[in-house]
């Protein structure tokens, strides 16, 4: 595979985790534009794969979340080995955007009530 992002991987784990997901989402979400062009549709995994492998390379970021950017990484690799075919990527972006609170209120600002938030305990007076 070409290395897309030359110079991104030394700094990419001083962004922030919704930065790293929606870049990633980014790039699936370009490949999705290119149904008929199989070369720009492969470029745009292989962009994503790039990216996922740098988030996944920012362990300590991620805690338990780990794991499902592992099943992402090898989903997304099992689309980018299929031959000559298009597969729709939109299920996985929405995935890995709700595993960030923070990407996910950033893509879906009109579904303010819907958006994930961190639990927070009532505080208790005596």
């Amino acid at each position: 595979m070409k290395i897309w992002h030359k110079h991104l991987q030394e700094r990419f784990s001083t962004f922030p985790s919704h930065q790293q997901i929606i870049m990633v989402a980014n790039e699936l979400n370009r490949a999705n534009h290119h149904e008929h062009n199989v070369v720009e549709y492969k470029a745009c995994l292989e962009r994503a794969l790039e990216l996922l492998d740098f988030t996944i390379d920012d362990k300590d970021k991620w805690g338990g979340k780990y794991r499902e950017l592992l099943r992402a990484r090898r989903y997304l690799a099992s689309i980018y080995n299929q031959p000559d075919t298009f597969i729709e990527t939109s299920v996985l972006q929405r995935c890995l955007i709700q595993l960030d609170v923070q990407a996910w209120r950033l893509t879906n600002p009109q579904r303010k009530d819907l958006a994930p938030t961190p639990s927070v305990h009532p505080k208790v007076t005596e």
